[in-house]
């Protein structure tokens, strides 16, 4: 059924309606029946989902009164509708009466002026009194002939009167139809405002009670009804002293003030109640409280601080991340890229401090499980309980001091996504049993747990240590390097990258001498030498935090051998020196090897000392002698460096 429905008294009405709602575009349902019948058809309107119902005369009214809880939109009679029947009652000859309510009767005294005419006429109080006594009062006083609606027209021919209904033209039926899209509109609006409202009450978190200006209860949602002990069906419309009697909500109507944080009792549960009043110009006419219970926040507290708490389980760092120009290094990455769409077992090899977990985070995000969990776990960090705990999880009371609901490991964690193993030849060997299980069957049992879970991962993992070595000495199990040692990743030491070394330094120099709102120094070439020689043994966490000491140290426009000798802790010696005590204590290469590597450090920072000077030439705008002071050397010098370059 539409959502408008006319109910037309008579035939005609209904043919006017149809063509009226067809030049609307309206879409609307129309049945013929008068009073009770047309009070029956709104009712079954109603069951059918209609919105808004439209009619005529005392069928709408009857609907009216009928309380079918549907907005009812009446057809009006209008002047032209009154100056037709006028004109027909005319041709009977004799004076006109007219017995309707009052909106009506007062409309006619312009038309009366207009048409110098005056009509017999009664008012009736409403819809519904005796049209019997109108018609015998206008007969009484000379009226020959009646105008009026269906039911005054039928009830003058009874008195032998002739009589004339009032129609109702297209220009009535139009109002009535337009007026009747307006009150469909502000029914939709009504009713999608009463919808969110309803879905703000039933599923808020906080407990909601609202009064009346009498203290009585209007609104209690399910929060409310749980701590209350009372259905909000008996609890609408009872004072609120009989629903929660510690509330003291109605104590605001007097007071008008608002009410928060305060601790209250409801039945056995305390909670923490805001009451606030409902104003209107001025006046409480309602109040409305939110209270929550103060176990529940306490919980909900300890959640949001240990989720703040937490690391989120998400990679962060993709291959761009991953900087440097090395050989060494793009092999590395590209061997990386293939393997994150094999997604394979990979193990990834490295001395501490070359980026493994980086490479990890870089080849989650390549693979095709991008938009899942990234876990990663230190195995080294914690003792054996704990990781097995934290890897597997555990179920209420499986150990002391166990949470009561228990807890997910971090391998349900990272179902659909993938974990990192870091540092796994640490893990002991009964938990690399363990680990062996999940890698081939690809299920975990929580610890206390008879339940069998399936995950589905993607294992990283990563070591510093030689595992084979550890496999021989049987302090790592020979089955679970084999499973684990699918595909296999070296992340090269910094020692072996070159200049991406010098790459490396630069870029954290800009990071820290920013942080530290300071112009970020060149690097002179001696310098570079200096940082290529060094071994790096603590690698890339080495050289950035060497980086960082260096930054607090020195603010200056360049750094020297000097400054970077003292950063990393060496002997200071005379600057040109071919290289430092520690450098060559630290390569244990043969006297030819040292040689060859002294020709290539030689090459590359010739490539370095260029690019200097050309970019401090670029900053004095060619000035040679403001770029020689700027680089600490004599002019003749730098006058000989350009012909080299």
């Amino acid at each position: 059924m539409t959502e408008i429905f006319f109910i037309a008294p008579y035939e005609d009405l209904s043919h006017i309606a149809r063509q009226v709602s067809r030049d609307l575009g309206l879409d609307m349902d129309i049945q013929v029946a008068r009073t009770e019948e047309g009070v029956q058809a709104a009712f079954e309107a109603k069951v059918n989902k209609c919105q808004v119902v439209v009619s005529r005369g005392v069928t709408a009214w009857l609907i009216q009164q009928a309380g079918i809880g549907l907005p009812v939109v009446e057809v009006p009679i209008g002047g032209y509708d009154i100056l037709r029947a006028y004109y027909q009652a005319k041709q009977y000859g004799g004076p006109i009466g007219i017995v309707d309510v009052p909106d009506v009767i007062q409309g006619l005294e312009s038309l009366e002026k207009i048409l110098g005419e005056t009509f017999i006429k009664y008012s009736l109080k409403n819809q519904g009194e005796d049209i019997f006594r109108g018609i015998q009062k206008i007969k009484d006083e000379g009226a020959e002939v009646v105008i009026g609606k269906i039911a005054m027209a039928r009830e003058a021919r009874n008195f032998g009167l002739n009589s004339v209904i009032i129609t109702s033209g297209k220009e009535a039926v139009h109002q009535a139809l337009k007026e009747a899209q307006r009150v469909l509109s502000v029914c939709k609006q009504e009713q999608h405002r009463s919808e969110q409202l309803n879905a703000i009450l039933n599923f808020a978190y906080d407990g909601i009670i609202a009064l009346d200006e009498s203290g009585c209860v209007t609104v209690l949602n399910p929060v409310a009804e749980k701590l209350s002990g009372w259905k909000a069906e008996d609890a609408i419309g009872r004072p609120v002293t009989d629903v929660i009697p510690k509330a003291q909500c109605h104590l605001l109507l007097k007071s008008g003030k608002p009410e928060l944080g305060e601790i209250l009792e409801i039945g056995s549960t305390r909670v923490v109640a805001n009451r606030v009043p409902i104003k209107v110009d001025g006046r409480s006419v309602g109040v409305v409280t939110t209270f929550q219970n103060i176990a529940s926040l306490q919980n909900l507290e300890h959640k949001v601080r240990r989720m703040l708490s937490d690391r989120g389980h998400n990679a962060k760092y993709a291959f761009d991340s991953i900087l440097g120009e090395s050989e060494a290094l793009r092999e590395a990455v590209d061997m990386a890229r293939e393997y994150a769409a094999s997604q394979s077992t990979v193990l990834i090899h490295g001395e501490s401090g070359t980026g493994k977990e980086m490479f990890a985070h870089a080849m989650h995000l390549a693979s095709a499980r991008r938009k899942c969990p990234f876990v990663a776990i230190n195995c080294a960090a914690m003792p054996e309980s704990l990781l097995e705990s934290e890897l597997f999880g555990y179920v209420e009371g499986a150990f002391t001091g166990a949470r009561k609901a228990g807890k997910p490991g971090l391998f349900e964690l990272s179902h659909k996504g993938t974990i990192f193993l870091d540092e796994i030849g640490e893990m002991s060997p009964r938990l690399q049993a363990r680990i062996l299980r999940v890698l081939e069957e690809r299920e975990i049992m929580r610890l206390g747990d008879d339940r069998i879970i399936p995950v589905d991962v993607w294992v990283i993992a990563a070591t510093h240590r030689d595992l084979k070595t550890m496999v021989r000495e049987q302090t790592f199990r020979a089955d679970l390097y084999y499973r684990i040692n699918v595909l296999t990743l070296t992340a090269p030491p910094l020692r072996d990258r070159g200049t991406d070394i010098i790459l490396l330094a630069e870029i954290f120099a800009r990071e820290f001498y920013g942080d530290l709102k300071r112009p970020v120094p060149h690097f002179t070439q001696e310098a570079c030498r200096e940082l290529l020689l060094y071994p790096w043994p603590g690698n890339i966490r080495e050289l950035r935090n060497a980086i960082k000491r260096l930054s607090l140290r020195f603010n200056c426009d360049f750094i020297g051998p000097n400054e970077v000798r003292k950063t990393l802790e060496l002997d200071p010696v005379a600057e040109g020196l071919p290289e430092t005590k520690s450098a060559q204590k630290a390569s244990g290469e043969p006297d030819h090897a040292r040689q060859s590597g002294r020709s290539l450090l030689s090459a590359q920072l010739s490539g370095l000392e260029s690019g200097l000077i050309e970019k401090i030439l670029q900053e004095t705008g060619g000035n040679k002698a403001e770029a020689a002071r700027r680089l600490k050397v004599s002019r003749t010098t730098l006058w000989r460096k350009l012909k080299t370059c």
